[in-house]
């Protein structure tokens, strides 16, 4: 009996050496899978934001462009960007002689980070987004099952692996709960909402990457073939809690060159060191030409709020390098006369009580530091620096554009603009996280509220788009000509105002 239960006991130990060896042997299988590469650049296909905007050139009959931002922030960000969705979604206006949502005249909705989530799926399912992103995503315990597949046992062998980490997780995470399988070019294909730019970084550069195939020409990589789900993964990767994500780059095999915008630009940089725009230039151009790099066989990308939080840094580098693009031109030929960006920007402000003693804080703490401070400075210049450039913009705008009235408004939503309310103070020591309790869902959609009814530039946005004045009424009773006499009197069941009678009265 004791011989017995020892070999039995030794078996197990074998078969459990056995399997766990054949489980991580089985990691050599879990390897990155490429993206489809270009052999030729094709500035006619793929998923362009220059496409977009030359399509509502040609297409869109209305005089003005909505731009949307949302800023990186976990959870939080996703559902104070939703609570401004709902109330644009509300808010009726007066375009082109007809009554119309403002939610249904964005054109264009930048995300990072948590931001990107509610981007991405704004633009794939336009007006479904409420109330379907709720249930599907705020409501949801989004982070308890992207800690399920961490800790996996079944997981380990994958994770064992050296090109596949805890990014690759959530990206499967956001497949199974939001994305499915859908693709840049399905995005491209049938979004039913705006066009959407998202944003990582690129880890070795330190530089921000837009998902648009713009970006991916000097990589030489096809952005169509790229699942949505990887690319928010990428901007949602906060370091040390997500592994970054893979990309391999093609750079120098598909002919590319720098665009005739950028090109020119870098030449006028060149020539005049000490502008400001001249060293965005500068380094837009430069950044490109890195792709061609043959020793950067892969791009490792983490989260975009390292870069640019806000997402206003990527429009002001398109604004600054593309000079001469379609939106300019739309401005010119006076197709449009109003800009409009709503930025929501989600950055909190968690009580602390590490001043209150002379404990040394503690890791938790420090990390926090070392990755909030230095994005929270940023966004600030960036806030600055956007100011700035809409101040200035409206100022010249009549001269640049011909002539005619063009205004650009900028609508700032920061949850630290809340005022003094338990509200406020509950919204800002909400956590960056995945997951967050129904009540503080629900404290941030009605913060969005808040945010936007106090809003003087949006009160002057609204007072622009308000329905005309009724025209006064006709004094002057109708005229008759020879040989036509007054209407007949309207019969007892006729459905004609009695006004009308009497004005024909009033005629004889």
């Amino acid at each position: 009996m004791k011989t017995r239960f020892f070999s039995s006991d030794g078996l197990f130990k074998k078969s459990l050496a056995a399997a766990t060896a054949l489980a991580l042997s089985s990691c050599s299988l879990v390897q990155y899978q490429p993206l489809e590469t270009i052999s030729k650049v094709d500035l006619n296909s793929g998923y362009r934001l220059q496409t977009a905007l030359d399509h509502k050139r040609d297409a869109d009959a209305s005089d003005m462009m909505v731009i949307l931002m949302f800023s990186g922030g976990g959870t939080r960000a996703a559902a104070l960007g939703y609570g401004v969705l709902e109330e644009l979604g509300r808010q009726k206006i007066w375009l082109q002689g007809k009554e119309t949502r403002l939610v249904d005249q964005i054109d264009l909705v930048y995300g990072v980070s948590g931001g990107s989530v509610l981007a991405v799926y704004f633009s794939l399912y336009g007006a479904d987004t409420i109330p379907s992103f709720e249930q599907r995503f705020l409501k949801q315990n989004f982070q308890r099952q992207v800690a399920k597949q961490v800790f996996s046992f079944a997981n380990l062998p994958r994770l064992s692996s050296p090109e596949f980490g805890r990014g690759d997780l959530l990206q499967e995470q956001f497949e199974s709960g939001l994305f499915r399988k859908t693709t840049f070019g399905d995005l491209a294909a049938r979004r039913k909402g705006p066009f959407a730019v998202i944003s990582a970084t690129d880890m070795s550069q330190g530089r921000r990457l837009d998902f648009t195939q713009e970006y991916f020409d000097p990589m030489c990589l096809n952005l169509s073939d790229l699942p949505l789900a990887r690319a928010v993964a990428a901007s949602s990767a906060v370091p040390l809690l997500f592994a970054p994500l893979t990309l391999n780059n093609n750079g120098g095999n598909c002919g590319y060159t720098l665009p005739v915008q950028i090109r020119q630009a870098a030449e006028q940089a060149a020539a005049d060191h000490n502008r400001l725009q001249s060293q965005t230039q500068r380094e837009i151009s430069s950044s490109f030409k890195t792709y061609e790099d043959p020793n950067r066989r892969y791009i490792h990308l983490l989260d975009g709020g390292l870069t640019d939080n806000l997402g206003l840094r990527s429009l002001l580098d398109r604004t600054e390098v593309y000079s001469g693009n379609s939106v300019y031109r739309q401005f010119s030929e006076g197709k449009v006369n109003k800009v409009v960006i709503i930025n929501v920007n989600a950055q909190n402000q968690i009580d602390t009580h590490i001043d209150k003693s002379a404990a040394v804080p503690g890791v938790s703490e420090v990390l926090n530091a070392i990755i909030n401070i230095p994005i929270d400075q940023y966004s600030q210049e960036s806030l600055r620096r956007f100011r700035a450039f809409v101040d200035y913009w409206n100022e010249q705008a009549r001269a640049r554009v011909g002539g005619h009235e063009v205004n650009m408004f900028f609508v700032s939503l920061n949850l630290r603009d809340l005022p003094e309310s338990q509200l406020r103070d509950n919204t800002l020591n909400t956590p960056t996280s995945f997951y967050l309790p129904h009540h503080q869902v629900d404290d941030l959609k009605q913060a969005a509220g808040v945010l936007m009814r106090q809003s003087g530039e949006y009160k002057r946005l609204l007072e622009a788009l308000a329905a005309p004045p009724a025209a006064p009424e006709d004094t002057v009773g109708a005229l008759w000509f020879v040989g036509e006499g007054p209407l007949p009197k309207p019969d007892a069941d006729a459905e004609q105002p009695y006004e009308l009678f009497e004005q024909v009265e009033t005629v004889q």
